[in-house]
């Protein structure tokens, strides 16, 4: 696929998902959700914050999307994770998982790899210790910060370096994880997203995005929007992390630092037009 087609593709979701006005439900850490919840709402979605279990079943009722992240894992939340990720795989609802801290300690990962059992066409959106950690044992997360590079990440998960694998092939491990998803999101300087077959690396964003907290947790909560426009859940990762990464990287134009670079980060989120997704997305398509 040409760049031209990719970029035009990207626009179809985002024009959809402006028209439809996606509910998207979100259970995340507590450190994260107002602005979660801001640029749903400058994207285009309707935003849906609640974790209670006692409307557990009537806000995925109602929803278009589920985006679950455990970077707090408080055990009742947990609870009600599982419970919304089991109705979302009965109904086939859209869903993504941010494993935030997966790797970092046997805790956060075993509760990852317990909701990576449920709904089975999910996204899976992570920094690469956290995918890693999920897809091949490497406990190497930071806190929740990466502690192996991109560059790292893509050896281990496509197999590229290794003079015993084809390099054409998946790993057993990625392999196993996409078993269990429609899609994996490594983000990075640059990138990556996993299809059965296929690969897309994405080259948009900003260093500043890194240096103020939250934009990995947006990331995910863009990716379920457009999930619930998408008929796969790889063309909606695709669609996320671009239009994420040409916004901050528009955002970054504007400022010197990370203090006002939310602010702009919205701003371009809501003034996004198709002639700078055309313009400004980097991207390669690979097929293994």
């Amino acid at each position: 696929m040409h760049a031209h087609e990719l970029a035009e593709k990207i626009y179809r979701l985002f024009a959809a998902l402006r028209d439809t006005r996606p509910l998207v439900h979100v259970v995340t850490n507590f450190v994260v959700m107002n602005q979660t919840a801001n640029a749903l709402l400058a994207l285009g979605a309707s935003p849906m914050m609640s974790w209670a279990d006692d409307d557990a079943a009537y806000m995925s009722g109602v929803s278009d999307a589920l985006c679950i992240n455990i970077g707090t894992p408080v055990l009742e939340r947990i609870s009600v994770m599982k419970s919304l990720m089991s109705l979302a795989g009965e109904t086939e609802k859209p869903v993504v998982l941010d494993p935030v801290g997966a790797g970092a300690g046997q805790f956060r990962t075993d509760i990852a790899r317990e909701l990576c059992a449920f709904a089975p066409a999910k996204i899976i959106r992570g920094n690469p210790s956290e995918i890693c950690a999920l897809a091949a044992g490497h406990l190497s997360t930071k806190g929740v910060d990466s502690g192996i590079s991109p560059e790292q990440a893509r050896a281990i998960l496509t197999g590229h370096g290794r003079p015993d694998r084809n390099a054409d092939a998946l790993p057993n491990g990625a392999s196993a994880l996409l078993a269990s998803a429609s899609a994996l999101v490594v983000s990075g300087k640059t990138d990556m997203v996993l299809g059965q077959g296929k690969m897309v690396k994405i080259a948009n964003g900003s260093e500043l995005m890194g240096a103020v907290t939250g934009t990995g947790c947006m990331l995910s909560a863009i990716c379920a929007a457009f999930y619930a426009v998408a008929e796969n859940g790889f063309d909606a990762a695709v669609a996320g992390v671009a239009v994420t990464g040409i916004a901050g990287e528009l955002a970054a134009a504007r400022v010197v630092g990370p203090g006002f670079f939310l602010p702009h980060f919205i701003d371009r989120l809501y003034a996004l037009r198709e002639a700078d997704i055309h313009q400004y997305l980097r991207a390669e398509v690979h097929c293994f």
